[in-house]
């Protein structure tokens, strides 16, 4: 704890979610907690014009829930980069839960209470298109972040919570072309074929 107790919180819904990802390429050590995030929308609606690809994205939504890892990381310039087709915006705490037994959820929710904590908000929102397509290789580094946190569950979740999916989507697993791709176990890509496959 101590090493994390001055560090503002991030949600981290898309590649974020991959420790393997945010590890070597923002240099995050620290492990995720599974959560779930009230009053925003993930969608493919977050255009990279300089990487040419679609990536998940959110907007404030009263209706709308996305899961997200809670990661303890300063907002520093390698990360900002990351995000630099996002701004960090600041969630309040009770838009916040967990499914950890009742005592533990307490427990977080008076941790929180003494935190900042920032979700990447979508600067705009444009749907997949065929010169900005979404990439399986981000695809499977969001999913294996949701499954090494929360299993196959957390994974279904993602895909159900997230709106936009459209013919748009390139596999390069061969060549991953997302800059930021996490190393996915072949086992891994099974679990998220079956899921893809019986949910799109």
């Amino acid at each position: 704890m101590r090493a994390t107790e001055n560090k503002p919180l991030v949600l981290g819904y898309g590649s974020l979610m991959s420790s393997d990802s945010r590890r070597r390429f923002s240099n995050i050590e620290h492990q995720g907690l599974l959560v779930q995030v009230a009053g925003y929308a993930r969608a493919w609606i977050t255009r990279s014009l300089e990487e040419q690809q679609t990536y998940v994205g959110a907007l404030p939504d009263v209706q709308g829930c996305l899961n997200a890892q809670l990661i303890a990381t300063d907002i520093d310039p390698a990360l900002a980069d990351r995000e630099k087709d996002y701004q960090f915006e600041q969630v309040p705490v009770t838009q916040i839960s967990t499914h950890l037994p009742t005592q533990s959820a307490h427990a977080l929710q008076n941790f929180l209470g003494e935190k900042r904590v920032y979700i990447c908000r979508s600067l705009a929102s444009y749907p997949a298109e065929a010169n900005y397509p979404i990439h399986r290789s981000y695809v499977d580094t969001c999913m294996a972040g949701c499954l090494e946190a929360g299993g196959e569950e957390a994974a279904k979740t993602f895909v159900e919570q997230t709106g936009h999916w459209n013919q748009h989507l390139i596999d390069d697993r061969h060549e991953p072309q997302y800059p930021r791709a996490a190393k996915v176990s072949p086992a891994h890509r099974d679990i998220i074929d079956t899921i893809l496959g019986a949910l799109l």
